[in-house]
């Protein structure tokens, strides 16, 4: 059951151009785009290789536009399938908090959260996970999980506007006040960076404007900054390479902190875009804290998230599939467009997605990644000695469909084989 999610995914996204963090100064150069199409890639296939789509994935692709409709509509459903028939209860606030940016980013309503068998109100879950930690905080003087989980739970209940952000962002603040956001006995540049999106976004709501709340918040987020500022490394990296994505968030939204010259957007996104083309980022969880930066977004963005599909940088590849061996005999062909770079899996999911009665397939998971073993119901056996055969043109593929990359007006061909 690993991949059999990956058959409901149909993958097609849009190329966007880069907005600058720092206006006319830190946009990324038209001859450099490849590299952010390249990270945006990387993480559509990512996701059409998991089984449940992870939610911070999700969010930053949301942030690119760089989901069409179907494939858009098929990660929702996912997302909603795990909401609703997994456990929220054993879920961290912070991994909730996740989903309902998720959501909210997918133009989705979290706290209506609906499969045919359940609902769930997710923003009220997310309530009551952080009230835990709020009485949790109170009760022992500590945190139920840690500061980067609060962090998380105080951004996405300022997204949603619930009454209960207040508090949480109360403790937030005094806490970096108290230099509590620290990981290792070291001020984490991770948890900062968060604590200080979530209380820019607790800054800007208009009841918090009219309470001494305010000024707490302005001097934490004076401070945090100064913070991250201090951890800036000479080649760009703030913290380590895996931090600076966030911290890049973080700093694009709390300039009125520190002076122009405190901190170079450019001399960041160089080095960003140097680790994208060394492969750096080839974990999706660190590509996805990495794109929203480079397309100018950050999580604060998923307030006015619009949810618009486009075309961008996509090939086209005829698929057929063949079976002579049992009846009833068939033979069907379409044509599809997925993003550049994309693996045959995606292929497959998009002839699926367009005519899911000829196109149906299963995979499972072998140590050499997803294998097909079912086309159109015909389902392969080691017993019949029979198995889908891909091929090019005529020729045999030598890589799995999570592997091999098609290109353009490349004839994909699936045959039902004996061997």
């Amino acid at each position: 059951m690993l991949l059999a999610a990956v058959t409901h995914l149909c993958v097609l996204f849009t190329v966007v151009n880069a907005a600058s963090l720092s206006p006319g100064t830190c946009s990324v150069p038209d001859g450099q785009q490849w590299l952010v199409t390249r990270l945006q890639t990387q993480l559509v296939n990512s996701v059409v290789l998991q089984s449940s789509p992870d939610p911070s994935v999700l969010v930053a692709l949301n942030l690119a536009e760089a989901l069409d409709h179907c494939m858009k509509t098929q990660l929702i459903e996912k997302i909603t399938e795990t909401v609703v028939e997994k456990n929220t209860e054993e879920m961290t606030s912070g991994k909730v908090a996740l989903y309902v940016l998720a959501l909210q980013s997918s133009c989705e309503n979290p706290d209506d959260v609906t499969t045919p068998e359940n609902t769930v109100n997710l923003v009220n879950v997310l309530e009551e996970k952080t009230k835990e930690e709020i009485n949790y905080f109170y009760d022992y003087g500590t945190l139920k999980t840690t500061y980067y989980q609060l962090a998380l739970d105080t951004l996405a209940l300022c997204v949603e506007k619930s009454l209960d952000v207040e508090e949480a962002s109360i403790i937030l603040a005094k806490a970096a006040l108290a230099n509590d956001l620290e990981f290792g006995g070291h001020f984490s540049v991770d948890t900062g960076a968060v604590a200080s999106l979530a209380l820019t976004c607790v800054s800007e709501m208009s009841k918090i404007q009219q309470s001494e709340l305010v000024e707490v918040i302005q001097e934490a987020l004076a401070k945090i900054t100064k913070q991250i500022l201090g951890e800036q490394q000479s080649n760009g990296i703030i913290g380590n390479i895996y931090s600076t994505g966030l911290a890049m968030q973080a700093l694009s939204v709390t300039s009125e902190f520190y002076s122009p010259g405190a901190w170079s957007c450019v001399k960041t996104k160089e080095k960003v875009l140097n680790e994208i083309s060394l492969g750096t980022f080839n974990n999706p969880a660190a590509a996805a804290q990495i794109l929203p930066s480079l397309v100018g977004k950050t999580y604060l963005d998923v307030r006015d998230q619009t949810c618009s599909s486009g075309s961008g940088s996509t090939i086209t590849v005829q698929y057929t599939i063949t079976n002579d061996i049992v009846g009833p005999n068939f033979s069907y062909s379409i044509t599809v467009n997925v993003p550049e770079g994309s693996v045959l899996l995606a292929v497959l999911n998009a002839a699926k997605c367009a005519k899911p009665n000829e196109f149906s397939f299963q995979t499972e998971q072998t140590s050499w990644g997803p294998m097909v073993v079912s086309i159109h119901k015909i389902q392969a056996s080691t017993n019949e000695k029979t198995y889908w055969q891909f091929l090019s043109g005529e020729t045999p593929l030598n890589r799995g469909v999570g592997d091999y990359k098609p290109v353009d007006s490349e004839h994909i061909v699936a045959i039902f084989s004996r061997y």
